[in-house]
């Protein structure tokens, strides 16, 4: 059997200087998602990252995890989430002051309730091409990027790998979308409900790929460790 786990990287810094790098909680929920991953005694075949830091950040702690059968560690920039702050910006351009007023516009980096709101309608005027601007990556070209990497990673891996691919909620919810056959829109509502550090499982041939878990937290959900689930 041939296998993709794709995994949310752990929980970033949102309302610091650096949004783009682990926090303390990230780097405790990647540290034991690598250890779950050494308990289930199924060998890692490569794990693969995009470029961003959370990204290569979960990567490593998992692999550390994995010792002293680490994989190696393949960085591949289709695999990084879309530029928020392009999306954000192009969208505010597209409202009225009094409108970006009432959205609190622009000091939602303090406020996760109202900046996921703002986001959220950003995101789904982005995919529905009603925002353009220089430099933003159209999501058809987003969605491609990443469903081209897939396929290639299918293709160069072979079968009978289990695979880790290192990520971030909207390039799961992008494939995931896919894969089931799912609008455009759908992928990115459900990169609303992937949590940081979840499993979400890709079964594949030379043929096709399935979905076989979305989401999960077994390492987790459980007593202790609840308080750790977060999505921002």
């Amino acid at each position: 059997m041939s296998v993709i786990y794709l995994i949310r990287h752990g929980q970033a810094s949102f309302g610091t200087d650096n949004y783009d790098q682990l926090s303390a909680v990230g780097r405790e929920q990647s540290a034991i998602l690598g250890s779950y991953f050494a308990g289930l005694n199924e060998p890692i075949d490569r794990i693969y990252t995009g470029t961003l830091e959370r990204q290569r950040e979960t990567a490593q702690l998992v692999a550390a995890a994995l010792a002293p059968n680490s994989p190696p560690v393949t960085v591949e920039a289709a695999f990084d989430e879309y530029e928020s702050e392009s999306i954000l910006h192009a969208f505010a351009a597209s409202l009225t002051p009094a409108q970006l007023e009432a959205a609190g516009w622009p000091g939602l980096h303090t406020d996760r309730r109202r900046f996921q709101f703002f986001l959220e309608r950003a995101a789904r005027a982005w995919v529905d091409a009603q925002i353009v601007a220089q430099g933003m990556l159209p999501w058809r070209d987003f969605h491609g990027r990443i469903i081209g990497a897939v396929e290639q990673i299918m293709r160069t891996e072979g079968r009978g790998k289990t695979l880790l691919v290192s990520t971030s909620g909207g390039v799961i919810g992008t494939i995931v979308a896919h894969v089931l056959g799912l609008a455009n829109h759908l992928g990115i509502e459900l990169n609303w409900a992937v949590h940081n550090a979840s499993i979400t499982r890709l079964i594949y041939n030379a043929d096709k790929m399935s979905l076989s878990m979305f989401n999960a937290l077994p390492h987790l959900d459980q007593d202790g460790r609840r308080q750790l689930i977060t999505y921002r």
